[in-house]
């Protein structure tokens, strides 16, 4: 019966697979094309990819889905918003950020403007944390000095930009893809740079012991005396054969095409590690300071999303909707900028 089971749950797994396939060598096209395109004329890479690949992919999806919003972005909307009211010091502060954004003004100048009212972009910032201290009512006393933690963000960027959330989050998705593409040719690139820093310390042990043999013999009387004893000569011994193994375990002069295989499945099975989420829930007040103790009639916490990818610093993700006539036209930024320049 468990053989039968086993059997059954492989079918439906592989039925799942193929239908999907066309996602599938989408993406098996893309990572191609982002690594080595020569690699579609490795054998068998359909075989090997597949299960990966679709595993990646859904967990890719199950990340950018999570992503919060989209929340309505207009200035008038900031004061009631919780979240733009945290991300953001002022509504001026937001439509600044929109204000400068190419990849915003682009969509928007791409949509017919009869089309849509309004393009969904993806805001990027970084969460601070500090303590400091403050003031505090405990009843009807005002308490001095005391213990607080502030919430600011930092550093903010509109990564992605879209007519629709739907056409957003494929966006983001495609570049989550391509980030671990990016992994896959670091991680190769970090592999050689290794090997060669091997070479170069297997050499220098290498000549040492040549100066130290040589020295010995009375063939190096123009170089500096090396004080080596027959200890320390032995364990030099030793660390060049460490080395060596090593060396031999790591080295790639000419990456082959297997090899590029070898380390894009080693991190598409690794992906949970490489790509992140993490729900961020906080009940602030109205200066962003934590509340520890949120009472009934608190306003509801502020719902976000934090992004880890690794290598970079975490990113507090959140999609927004951006009313089209919120955002000035290129060249009436231009015009700004330069009557500002004008009138310093």
């Amino acid at each position: 019966m468990g053989l039968i089971r086993r059997v059954l749950r492989h079918y439906l797994k592989q039925k799942h697979i193929q239908l999907h396939q066309a996602e599938i060598d989408t993406a098996i096209e893309q990572l191609f094309y982002e690594i080595n395109p020569r690699l579609r004329f490795l054998s068998g890479h359909q075989e090997a990819l597949g299960r990966p690949v679709w595993n990646t992919l859904k967990y890719l999806h199950h990340v950018i889905d999570s992503i919060s919003g989209p929340v309505d972005a207009a200035a008038r909307q900031w004061s009631q918003t919780p979240a733009l009211r945290a991300l953001f010091a002022s509504s001026s502060d937001m439509t600044k950020l929109f204000a400068r954004s190419d990849s915003l003004r682009d969509c928007m100048a791409a949509i017919p403007p009869e089309a849509a009212e309004s393009c969904h972009v993806v805001i990027a910032s970084t969460m601070q944390v500090r303590k400091v201290l403050g003031i505090a009512m405990r009843g009807e006393m005002v308490l001095r000095d005391v213990p607080q933690t502030q919430i600011s963000f930092t550093d903010h960027r509109i990564i992605a930009s879209a007519e629709s959330e739907s056409g957003l989050r494929e966006k983001l998705k495609a570049f989550a893809l391509e980030f671990v593409a990016h992994r896959v040719l670091a991680n190769i690139e970090s592999a050689r740079a290794e090997s060669e820093g091997l070479e170069q310390e297997v050499a220098l042990l290498r000549a040492r012991m040549r100066m130290k043999l040589r020295q010995e013999s009375g063939k190096a009387c123009l170089c500096d005396h090396i004080e080596c004893s027959e200890s320390e000569m032995a364990e030099i011994c030793s660390t060049i054969k460490e080395k060596e193994t090593l060396l031999g375990q790591t080295a790639i002069h000419q990456p082959t095409l297997q090899y590029f295989m070898d380390q894009l499945l080693l991190v598409l099975n690794g992906v949970e590690r490489l790509l992140q989420i993490h729900e961020v829930s906080l009940h602030l007040d109205n200066m962003n300071l934590l509340l520890d103790t949120p009472d009934a009639n608190a306003a509801k916490p502020v719902e976000l999303t934090e992004i880890r990818r690794a290598g970079h610093s975490a990113r507090i993700m959140l999609i927004a909707r951006v009313p089209c006539d919120e955002v000035p036209a290129r060249d009436d930024m231009a015009t700004r900028i330069d009557a500002a320049l004008k009138a310093l």
